[in-house]
């Protein structure tokens, strides 16, 4: 007579739950491996009607653990950027604008009576490590009765954890004035 092989109840239950749990993670597997910056985009603005580009980008996250990130940021050609990303938290992404060139786009003196160059931010809550984000941040200056005004907009693609890819859309108009105080800026995410 043959011996029959029997498999604990326990390992049987074991694999069917951790055959289950990497079905349903199969869609988000190519994000949760990704390699690259998870985080990338590009900026593009105008000034009265005309293209403008920052010179400079920073970047405000902070991670105890693992010290401060960094944007890279092609400056002038593209507008292109991107964030190594990967930390569930806000990263305020900012731009430096330059009151001199303003004033070269604008012919506006008001901005050669400022004493600094501000930031122009967006604030971007990142709600999933292993997400990874496209942006597309868009910035319009335009005079609105003898105030300037920055029309800010974000649009952000997200993977769900289905695997899909959402699309949302925020915009803000920001004051000038509230730019220069470092009291403004476009929040979305989460």
């Amino acid at each position: 007579m043959r011996k029959k092989w029997t498999v604990p109840v326990g390992i049987v239950i074991t694999l069917l739950l951790i055959d289950g749990l990497a079905f349903l993670m199969l869609p988000t597997i190519p994000y949760r491996l990704h390699i690259g910056d998870r985080i990338t985009g590009t900026f593009s603005m105008t000034v009265a009607g005309e293209p403008y580009r920052p010179a400079d980008a920073t970047l405000g996250f902070f991670d105890g653990d693992k010290g401060a990130q960094k944007i890279k940021f092609d400056g002038g050609s593209s507008g292109k950027f991107s964030i190594k990303g990967g930390e569930y938290g806000k990263y305020t992404i900012g731009f430096i604008l330059d009151n001199e060139e303003l004033y070269k786009l604008t012919r506006n003196p008001k901005f050669l009576s400022y004493n600094c160059d501000p930031t122009l931010t967006f604030e971007y809550v990142n709600a999933n490590w292993w997400h990874v984000t496209k942006l597309t941040l868009t910035a319009e200056m335009v005079s609105l009765n003898d105030t300037w005004a920055i029309k800010c907009k974000a649009v952000y693609r997200e993977p769900t954890e289905r695997g899909a890819i959402m699309e949302h859309t925020a915009e803000k108009y920001l004051f000038y004035n509230e730019v220069m105080a470092g009291e403004a800026s476009l929040y979305f995410g989460l």
